[in-house]
């Protein structure tokens, strides 16, 4: 009922203060705090996140052994892509006994001052009362699984095909090896799974449960709700090769861009992204995908994402577009000079991996003539002059 009248508020402000000068200031101003508290319990409440106060911060903290804090400001934009997510992870998480909390900063200061926030959203484990910082990811499955590695191991033993399909139902990645106990393979995927916050990690010591799910013994199975929904694992397990499996398969084939994937594409282990700059999918862009699976991650982003298209310099008139990021190298840029057909991006890709395209720079012309006793650097000739390995050169910006 709080958010119904948030809404009215919102359209009665827009007709009553926006159409026009505003009656009263002293009734415009009014109107803006009470907005602004509305917006505040937005972010800050859902129907599994619970709205800390100094009223009973110190309740819930002392009374809970691990609570997950959000320091927020209702103005933050961080704050408002994240706020779903959370309320999402605080849903599946309040099965493990795990409470999810959110402090509004512009109205709580003095707690934000206690626990040292300076940006938002800031976010904080309480374990037993004293606080741990958080260094998860701001999805969903993210802080779902950093929170369970957090407060217990970093993969759970299971036994039986209920619990299995519990396990791989409950979490968007599901990975789930079948071991003997004590062995070399549990071992490695032990380890794989500490270091691992993008997916959820079980495993079960029975062959039984190996051949129910159509895995070897000792094997694993990854479990997904998109693309093909699992694949399962073929050679020798080893840390490397575990880490490789996970990594290759637990995010979609193609990526469609929004905000909450961001993570998923920029960060990625992988380093390298082919992304398409269409309006629509592309068959051809998908089996590209399914070809080269490991070697980049692949992407698709459309003209209503304008923030990632002014930041890899590109216009919806130039649409459809490929270009190649390298995200380990200050995201250089290569833009493929041809068009989308299969034979052209693939042509554009296997150049890439092969070390053959060209980066693009933002960059004025090179100077004519540029040959006197200090040579001019623009974007075009950086690598030329700047990064040549067989002088010395000393730069003035």
């Amino acid at each position: 009922e709080q958010g119904k009248h948030c809404n009215r508020l919102q359209l009665s402000l827009r007709r009553r203060v926006f159409a026009g000068k505003p009656r009263k200031m002293m009734k415009a101003v009014a109107v803006l705090a009470l907005l602004a508290a509305c917006v505040a319990v937005a972010l800050g409440s859902g129907e599994n996140v619970l709205t800390l106060t100094a009223a009973n911060f110190d309740q819930t903290i002392n009374n809970n052994e691990f609570v997950l804090v959000e320091f927020f400001a209702p103005w933050c934009g961080h704050c408002k892509t994240l706020a779903p997510e959370f309320e999402k992870a605080a849903a599946i998480l309040k099965k493990d006994g795990v409470i999810l909390g959110a402090v509004d900063s512009t109205i709580e200061r003095d707690l934000a001052g206690q626990f040292g926030v300076r940006g938002y959203p800031t976010l904080k484990l309480f374990r037993n009362g004293k606080p741990e910082e958080y260094k998860g990811g701001r999805t969903e499955a993210t802080i779902v699984s950093w929170i369970r590695k957090a407060t217990g191991p970093a993969a759970k033993n299971i036994i039986g095909q209920g619990a299995i399909i519990d396990f791989s139902q409950d979490n968007k990645v599901a990975v789930v090896g079948f071991f003997e106990e004590n062995s070399e393979e549990l071992k490695a995927f032990m380890s794989a799974a500490s270091g691992d916050d993008t997916a959820a990690y079980a495993y079960s010591t029975s062959s039984t449960d190996a051949a129910a799910n159509g895995a070897t013994f000792p094997g694993m199975i990854l479990f997904k709700k998109f693309d093909e929904g699992k694949n399962v694992f073929s050679g020798s397990l080893t840390l490397e090769s575990i880490k490789s499996f996970v990594q290759t398969n637990s995010v979609p084939l193609v990526i469609d861009f929004d905000m909450s994937v961001v993570g998923s594409i920029f960060q990625s282990k992988v380093g390298k992204v082919a992304f398409l700059f269409s309006e629509t999918p592309n068959t051809d862009f998908n089996e590209l995908a399914q070809e080269f699976r490991g070697q980049l991650v692949f992407a698709r982003a459309n003209s209503k994402e304008p923030r990632l298209n002014q930041h890899i310099g590109i216009e919806p008139s130039q649409f459809p577009k490929l270009f190649i990021l390298d995200t380990t190298a200050n995201m250089v840029k290569y833009p493929a000079p041809g068009g989308v057909s299969k034979e052209e991006m693939k042509n554009h890709i296997a150049r890439f991996l092969a070390g053959e395209a060209e980066a693009h720079f933002k960059s004025e012309e090179i100077p004519v003539p540029n040959d006197g006793p200090v040579t001019v650097v623009v974007g075009k000739n950086w690598q030329q002059v700047v990064l040549d390995e067989e002088k010395d050169v000393l730069l003035e910006i």
